[in-house]
């Protein structure tokens, strides 16, 4: 039987999943997975979110001293932690509990923010960030989905995203950044950014896929989508039917499905409105011949009619 970790033991790995977590180098599904685990991780966690939102402030209020390395953080928050008796805060945590505030969208909803720097967010349909907004700390999250950004740093810091692990600064411009499970795709539409002192330039895509970072100048149909959705419209320039349908899926509840898979080859331009597809089965239908109708789950088959 495998001895059961010591509580200074669960508290090294709490504050070691916090400090991945503060650096964007960890997912929430990985953490929420190490979390469900066992109870006890969630106890220690909750220990050393409360000792750190208590450290922290005595370390902004110390700037300009050097900020502290992963493991100094690490050995600062299991110090607070054994030697103050922190009491433990309720019985869930949430990711954000590094003094992050945080919001989302559902299914087919967009939701505009404004940062108090000043930075304006539109968060496209089921997206979730969150960020930090504090001295000269500029901090911005993406979780899940994409996100429009208008960033004015003036003679500031940059504003610097974190998405699956990977991160760029931002300087004044507008950008787009959608991230996906294995991939993250930032468009500069106007001003510049960086990643590890890679430059991205206006008109310029950058997209992750792993720790891969390739940047390439934008097609004019990328940028045209990236301001398209701002206004609730999908733009399609010849794309198969299989991509069409998950850009659509995207802001649907009921999803379409290609159930006939000889309907995958066909291609098909246009804008649509993304949250109704009944323009789209429409066009469908007149120019392929391609039938839907609803399953009993409510999802939308397309077949040949």
């Amino acid at each position: 039987m495998a001895t059961p970790p010591k509580p200074s033991e669960l508290i090294e790995e709490a504050a070691a999943w916090l400090a991945a977590l503060d650096a964007g180098s960890a997912t929430r599904e990985d953490f929420e997975a190490w979390r469900a685990a066992d109870s006890r991780r969630a106890v220690a966690f909750a220990q050393v979110v409360d000792a750190f939102e208590q450290i922290e402030p005595l370390r902004v209020v110390h700037e300009p001293l050097p900020k502290p390395s992963r493991l100094n953080r690490r050995n600062l928050l299991r110090g607070g932690v054994l030697a103050g008796g922190i009491a433990i805060v309720g019985g869930t945590v949430a990711m954000q509990a590094a003094a992050r505030e945080h919001a989302e969208t559902g299914v087919g909803e967009r939701r505009s923010i404004v940062l108090e720097d000043g930075t304006r967010l539109l968060l496209n349909t089921d997206t979730r960030l969150s960020w930090r907004i504090k001295g000269t700390t500029r901090s911005l999250w993406l979780e899940r989905g994409e996100i429009g950004l208008d960033v004015r740093t003036a003679a500031g810091p940059a504003l610097r995203l974190f998405a699956n692990g990977m991160h760029f600064d931002l300087r004044s411009g507008s950008f787009n950044a959608r991230r996906e499970p294995e991939t993250v795709a930032l468009l500069v539409l106007q001003g510049t950014a960086s990643s590890d002192g890679r430059q991205v330039a206006a008109g310029a895509l950058a997209q992750v896929i792993g720790r891969d970072l390739a940047v390439r100048p934008a097609e004019a149909v990328a940028i045209d989508r990236a301001r398209s959705w701002k206004d609730g419209q999908l733009v399609f320039e010849g794309e198969s039917l299989d991509f069409v349908a998950a850009e659509f899926n995207r802001y649907l509840e009921n999803k379409l499905v290609v159930a006939d898979p000889s309907l995958s080859r066909i291609r098909l331009g246009g804008r649509f409105t993304n949250t109704d597809p009944v323009e789209l089965l429409k066009a469908l239908e007149a120019s392929f011949g391609i039938h839907a109708h609803r399953s009993e789950s409510g999802a939308i088959m397309l077949t040949a009619s």
